[in-house]
């Protein structure tokens, strides 16, 4: 056997799919020692996934070090510190206890002092524990014709077995008992499913039990008083030498990969079997609830809720206490891996099948989530205050502070909204942090200054300085809004990016970030500006459209322009709300030009580039004419045009230009430009918001942040953020609007898809206005 060597990581490396390995992981490596200095392949010990692990990166371990270090490293796998349904039976760190049955417990053979196992096959000198249910795994030897008892009510009915055996086509449920009864207090006609099982003389005599609800008479004492709990046989006990031997579960036909459940089997009979079910109402499970399922219960913990395409229902998947010999696997299901665990233990049903585990009692009732969100609670959480004022960080640098595990904003309860939002405006761009220092005056109230401090000293600058904001900090803006703004909810409902943005500007009594008007109307102030389309302007009603394509093809089609250049433009795509988009793919414009875009501004004519005087809405989108979508013309081309007797009947316009330009003789070159950057994005997926932001000026400078990307514990846990790097969508945004529309949206990488398929707002800045407006 090739020696297996240890290794500690004595600095972050990074994974391969993406992660980062912590120092303080422990490894192994089997085989030759790898070459001094040279990267190597090792295994993780916590996870047993394969990572190319630099050579500077780890230390050798000997296994007795590394054995001492492994005894540890459970620590946080756990679900508990010693308490369960707020009673405290032990102490212990966070998430480092679990509660088992008595059963699961074996001596620690190696362990100095403990008890030597017994042999295979003995019995242990340890109790029978009474549990609340029976073990299905473990029921009584019993065979046809042996005399039984069971609990009904306050009575003990007897009764000989006549049937001992799986059920058709619900085999998983365990063994069942049919018992002919000495007295008529049964219903079971001797039938399952329209399978005849077994004959009774009447209903009334017969009776289907789990075995583990029944026990064998003992005939020199005669019928046996049970307590309502049924005891649990040993897992060592031997099967008597005179009970029948019950057929092993059988294996169900199924895909490759897929365990048999819930989820398989005949669909028709399925469906009918549902309809027969008792329906439960739904407990709160989530992952990590202890659950059973089956009756006889099958116990075991949730790892993964989701919702497979092929089911069209929430499905949970199941680690299991004990394997089954069938119908499981190691946490694939159809092929894909939805958690690891050891085989024979995963398990997947239906989450409505679930429910809490009754050995523990009552589900936990959970906390109220806005009181909970306090610096007691959050503490291990906790963010710094940073008064002084905080320029965000760009480059390498900026890029290094925020990327990570526990970076950006935490979220917590429905914050996702409010997370991502601030995320784009204020971690790589200060164009928007006029917002954070207006000095108060006598007409702003006390909510005023309170909200601004708190914004800029608790979140931004934080943000920008550590890379990181607890929910705490987030959930007392939460609550100053909802006060100073009258607007209920704010504190734990779902809301939307610009409900957030409206709010926040109007208690801010912020100046609006552009203005816009129709020809001959007032201009309206505007935060930010949602696109709409009509029968696909623009060119963007077929194919994939730019934002550059929408933003023209929008205001064309409402006669609108910008009253002057904006220094930041927050647009919001055409969808609506969370679920209805009007494209399925999108591609975020880096550069957005508005000099076609703004009123009283010199532009080109779009055939012959010279000074524009007119512009005509009607000929917007015309094929006909070459150049770009907007049109605006020179004299001589707008008469040249408009010769044409399909537009005749259209109306140019002069535009409005500044009084000097007459008086100056024609540009010698095209007017200036009017152009804005693309920083940062928002993205909605299935009612989860998240971010990307751009933190430097290279082209691959991109940052992926999720303010729930991870949580640790259960529904009174928390939340953990993640930043990621994903140079790899600079390719896509790069890629002209006709090289995406080759490309099958399911075949892009995963953070590329997100930003195209899923935008929701684009924020765009001019760096050189941001300077002094």
């Amino acid at each position: 056997m090739r020696p297996r060597r240890f290794f500690i990581a004595v600095q972050d490396f990074p994974g391969d799919g993406g992660g980062t390995v912590p120092r303080g992981s422990l490894l192994s490596q089997a085989g030759d020692p790898p070459a001094p200095g040279r990267p190597f392949w090792a295994t993780l010990l916590e996870t047993d996934v394969a990572v190319h692990v630099p050579a500077r990166a780890v230390q050798p371990l000997s296994k007795d070090q590394a054995g001492m270090l492994q005894a540890g490293s459970a620590a946080g796998k756990g679900f508990t510190d010693g308490s369960f349904r707020g009673q405290k039976f032990f102490s212990c760190q966070e998430n480092c206890g679990v509660f088992v049955p008595v059963s699961r417990i074996e001596p620690d053979e190696e362990a100095e002092g403990s008890t030597p196992m017994a042999p295979r096959g003995s019995r242990r000198a340890c109790p029978r524990v009474q549990l609340a249910t029976g073990d299905p795994l473990n029921s009584p030897a019993l065979e046809l014709g042996d005399r039984v008892v069971f609990k009904m009510d306050d009575s003990t009915p007897t009764g000989i077995v006549v049937f001992c055996d799986l059920l058709p086509n619900k085999e998983m449920a365990g063994v069942f008992v049919g018992i002919l009864l000495d007295q008529p207090v049964g219903s079971w006609d001797g039938k399952f499913k329209g399978h005849s099982l077994c004959h009774f003389p009447s209903p009334e005599y017969g009776i289907l039990l789990p075995i583990c609800k029944v026990q064998k008479e003992e005939a020199d004492e005669g019928p046996k008083v049970l307590s309502n709990d049924p005891p649990v046989g040993l897992l060592d006990d031997p099967p008597s030498p005179t009970s029948i031997r019950y057929p092993p579960r059988p294996e169900r036909r199924s895909q490759p990969g897929s365990p048999s459940s819930l989820l398989t089997g005949d669909r028709a009979e399925k469906g009918k079997e549902e309809a027969e079910e008792k329906e439960l109402p739904l407990p709160q499970l989530e992952v990590n609830s202890m659950v059973e399922v089956h009756d006889p219960p099958i116990y075991g913990v949730i790892r993964w809720i989701g919702e497979p395409l092929d089911v069209g229902e929430t499905i949970a998947g199941l680690e299991l206490e004990d394997p089954l010999p069938s119908g499981c696997t190691d946490g694939i299901y159809r092929g894909v891996r939805y958690f690891q665990c050891p085989p024979g233990k995963a398990l997947f049903v239906r989450l409505r099948h679930c429910r809490p585990d009754a050995r523990f009692g009552a589900p936990q009732p959970a906390e109220n989530p806005v009181q909970r969100c306090n610096s007691l609670d959050f503490r291990v959480y906790a963010s710094e205050r940073v008064p002084e004022d905080t320029p965000p960080v760009l480059g390498e640098e900026g890029g290094q502070r925020l990327t990570g595990w526990k970076k950006g904003i935490q979220g917590h309860c429905n914050s996702c909204y409010l997370d991502a939002t601030l995320f784009c405006m204020f971690a790589f761009s200060s164009v928007l942090d006029s917002l954070l220092l207006r000095p108060a005056d006598k007409n702003d109230a006390a909510s005023y200054e309170e909200t601004r401090d708190l914004l800029r000293t608790e979140i931004v600058n934080p943000l920008r300085k550590h890379g990181y904001v607890c929910a705490t900090k987030v959930m007392s803006l939460r609550r100053v809004l909802e006060a100073a703004g009258h607007s209920p909810g704010f504190t734990c409902e779902e809301k939307d990016p610009e409900e957030f943005l409206t709010l926040l500007f109007r208690v801010l009594k912020v100046e609006p970030l552009f203005k816009i008007r129709s020809v001959d109307q007032d201009p309206q102030g505007c935060i930010f500006y949602q696109i709409f389309t009509e029968g696909g302007a623009g060119g963007a009603g077929r194919g994939v459209p730019t934002v550059q394509q929408l933003l023209e093809g929008s205001l064309a089609a409402g006669d609108l322009k910008f009253t002057e250049a904006p220094s930041c433009l927050i647009l919001q795509m055409p969808r609506n709300g969370k679920d209805y988009k009007a494209f399925p793919t999108i591609l975020p414009s880096l550069d957005l030009d508005l000099t076609d875009l703004l009123e009283d501004t010199p532009r080109e004519c779009c055939l012959c580039q010279a000074l524009a005087l007119y512009e005509c809405p009607r000929c917007y989108g015309d094929p006909g004419i070459v150049g770009g979508s907007l049109r605006q013309y020179c004299d001589i081309c707008c008469r040249q045009v408009h010769r044409h007797r399909a537009r005749r009947c259209h109306q140019p316009r002069a535009l409005r230009l500044p009084p000097e330009l007459a008086l100056q003789p024609p540009p010698a070159g095209p007017p200036p430009r009017q152009t804005m950057h693309l920083f940062a994005a928002l993205c909605i997926e299935t009612s989860h918001y998240v971010a990307f932001a751009r933190h430097g000026p290279r082209r691959d400078q991109w940052l992926f942040f999720d303010s729930m990307a991870d949580r640790l514990g259960g529904e009174n846990g928390f939340n953990i953020p993640q930043v990621t790097p994903c140079p790899e969508v600079a390719d896509y945004l790069e890629m002209s609007p006709e090289q995406l529309q080759t490309l099958d949206p399911k075949s892009l990488l995963p953070c590329a898809r997100r930003l195209l398929c899923d935008a929701y707002m684009c924020l765009y800045h001019s760096p050189t206005l941001g300077l002094y407006k």
